[in-house]
């Protein structure tokens, strides 16, 4: 029996009988797909069934991997997945209320030597905030492939990456939306591809429990020399929301941990004269927070120590704020 049919039978029997892909499983059908060996309609079916019965760390981490041997290895401090994008909100004289403020922390990082690979994608037609519209005012570039983003990380040690430019069939798997009108659990995979291998890096999410999953797929992996912080992001971003309390997943090579994390908005905290992103003044305050909360979140996937990473966050916010 080939792998497909094997694996929509083990996650589509009746419900006393399926059960999730292991591991190797999926690794061995994603790698298959990849290479042309089977059909789209056959790997969709196979997504379907495997969303339906909610994905597992095992299957994800196994088609991940198939992906990451695919990709040519470059040096990256920081990975910063934008795939959910804001939702889209305006006060009463059309100024947009929700920017992606995670571009200003991920630019600071830059700015401190940190080489920082941003990835992701937006579904055509949406009207949410998305990273990618917002890359210039930062001087952010776009990469054409992943030799240029090399050449821009080695340059201004930041760059953009779009899904299309390394993952084009991965591209192609989300659109499978449009056609049969559910996503599949590439939405997940997207997210931990990590096309710079790394050291550190965040995971946003919106829905319960897939803080943990995040987290837990990196160590089915085998990143052993990847450290991630995975949390509950702004509209399901990788934007921390610090006026909220939650459990932050992190993954090393020592394992999987949680941590929770009360709330820490500042009222009082410093902000900037100009915003590069044309923040309006009354929700400068909130930007400053969400920029130093990112900022600290992924600072403690290298630190893991929740007051180091906060201090240095601080002080990085304040000597940005300083030349703004």
């Amino acid at each position: 029996m080939s792998i497909i049919l094997e694996c929509i039978r083990c996650v589509g029997r009746g419900e006393r009988g399926r059960k999730p892909l292991s591991f190797d499983q999926a690794f061995t059908v994603m790698d298959q797909y990849l290479d042309g060996q089977i059909d789209d309609d056959q790997m969709a079916m196979l997504m379907m069934l495997i969303r339906v019965n909610n994905e597992t760390a095992a299957e994800i981490a196994g088609f991940t991997k198939a992906f990451h041997q695919r990709l040519p290895k470059i040096e990256v401090d920081i990975d910063w997945p934008c795939y959910a994008g804001k939702k889209n909100k305006q006060d009463i004289n059309g100024n947009q209320q929700s920017l992606p403020w995670n571009l200003i922390a991920a630019s600071i990082l830059a700015d401190e030597g940190y080489k920082v690979l941003i990835h992701g994608h937006l579904d055509a037609g949406s009207d949410r905030v998305h990273s990618q519209h917002y890359l210039q005012p930062l001087n952010i570039e776009t990469a054409r492939d992943i030799a240029h983003a090399t050449s821009l990380l080695q340059s201004s040690n930041i760059a953009y990456l779009p899904l299309s430019h390394f993952a084009p069939i991965a591209e192609k798997m989300l659109d499978w939306k449009k056609r049969y009108g559910l996503r599949t659990p590439i939405n997940t995979v997207v997210r931990g591809l990590n096309p710079g291998s790394a050291k550190y890096g965040v995971r946003g999410s919106f829905h319960p429990g897939f803080q943990e999953l995040h987290a837990e797929i990196e160590t089915n992996i085998g990143h052993s020399n990847c450290s991630i912080a995975s949390f509950k992001g702004v509209s399901g971003e990788s934007e921390y929301n610090p006026k909220v309390s939650q459990t932050i997943w992190t993954s090393d090579s020592k394992g999987l941990h949680s941590h929770y994390w009360k709330e820490m908005y500042n009222e009082q905290i410093v902000t900037p004269k100009q915003c590069p992103l044309s923040t309006i003044e009354a929700d400068k305050v909130q930007m400053a927070n969400h920029v130093v909360a990112s900022i600290a979140v992924l600072l403690f996937s290298k630190l893991k120590d929740k007051q180091l990473a906060d201090q240095e966050a601080y002080r990085l916010w304040t000597q940005f704020c300083t030349q703004c």
